[in-house]
């Protein structure tokens, strides 16, 4: 059993990465800034790309989405797949699968693609290579996720229960 979470594991890290990624692709990195590091929003604002205002309405619509995705997923794995039906298995798997993918969002797409890629750049920003490379920014919502998403899993479970 441990084998098949691990592997459904990587599999949600993977299908809700390309979620994501979609999801930033169809709306650019504009639409995306509140994710980036403090710096790179401060020259943002400046330079009137966006506002915080606009910045703040991205995430509480973005975030909401990708709350709904990420719980959908999870209750698909547990319970279609795996024909897990109890709070327990809800809550321990979809904590599993929400580590997972922001181990592989940390360590995959912030700190290698992100760090040293070029399609997250927003023009204007190019100059600012110390804040794309702030390691620290996106491993501190790693270590914050793996209390964060507990109230979250709860939420899995207790879904789970009832269906």
């Amino acid at each position: 059993m441990a084998a098949k979470i691990v592997v459904e594991a990587i599999v949600y890290s993977l299908v809700y990465s390309v979620f994501m990624l979609g999801l930033f692709k169809v709306q650019g990195a504009r639409k995306q800034l509140y994710n980036y590091p403090p710096a790179i929003q401060k020259r943002a604002i400046e330079r009137g790309i966006t506002t915080q205002e606009e910045m703040n309405a991205n995430a509480k619509r973005n975030k909401v989405i990708g709350l709904i995705g990420m719980i959908v997923l999870s209750i698909v794995i547990t319970c279609g797949v795996n024909k897990q039906y109890t709070f327990g298995a809800g809550f321990i798997q979809s904590y599993i699968f929400f580590n997972a993918f922001s181990l592989f969002d940390a360590l995959v797409i912030d700190s290698i693609w992100f760090c040293h890629g070029t399609w997250w750049v927003i023009p204007g920003t190019e100059d600012m290579t110390e804040a794309y490379h702030d390691y620290a920014f996106h491993w501190k919502w790693f270590f914050l996720s793996l209390v964060m998403s507990l109230p979250l899993a709860v939420i899995v479970g207790g879904i789970v229960a009832l269906i």
